[in-house]
């Protein structure tokens, strides 16, 4: 067994349905979909901007990341780099890597909304049962988000 559900298949040739987000970091996983749903009018999206280099080669199209929200630019310009073959993206995909960790499964949506309010724009505050950042949370992230050129303050 391939251990993916054959419905892609199915899903793929749904008149309404365009293509999925692939947010395991599994990239066996997205090849085994691409080929699945080969000819078809689908795409296949990086769930995260940590395994974006990785997913293009075995079919991703784009990514929907979380990280985008406080870095854009550079998650656009890795999407751009990929996609035009640029040697660089490599260089830039592992600069990514610490800061998307941070705001996704290190400090969550937490983290991220922090960030976002850091950064001038609006994260919010977090709702139950979620809870903010510590102070000891927020210096640590700070920390990781200015290792790659954003200031927190």
């Amino acid at each position: 067994s391939s251990g993916i559900n054959a419905e892609y298949g199915d899903l793929a040739s749904h008149e309404n349905i365009i293509g999925v987000k692939e947010s395991g970091g599994n990239v066996v996983r997205m090849g085994q979909i691409a080929h699945l749903t080969a000819g078809k009018d689908f795409q296949i999206l990086a769930g995260s901007a940590s395994f974006m280099k990785a997913s293009y080669s075995v079919g991703a199209v784009g990514a929907v990341a979380a990280l985008a929200n406080v870095m854009g630019d550079e998650v656009c310009k890795l999407h751009n780099q990929i996609v035009s073959g640029a040697d660089e993206s490599l260089e830039l995909q592992y600069r990514l890597i610490a800061p998307n960790t941070a705001v996704t499964a290190q400090f969550g949506i937490a983290g991220l909304k922090f960030v976002c309010d850091a950064v001038g724009l609006y994260g919010g505050p977090c709702r139950s049962p979620i809870h903010a950042l510590t102070g000891e949370q927020k210096a640590a992230l700070a920390k990781i988000m200015a290792d790659v050129g954003i200031t927190c303050s």
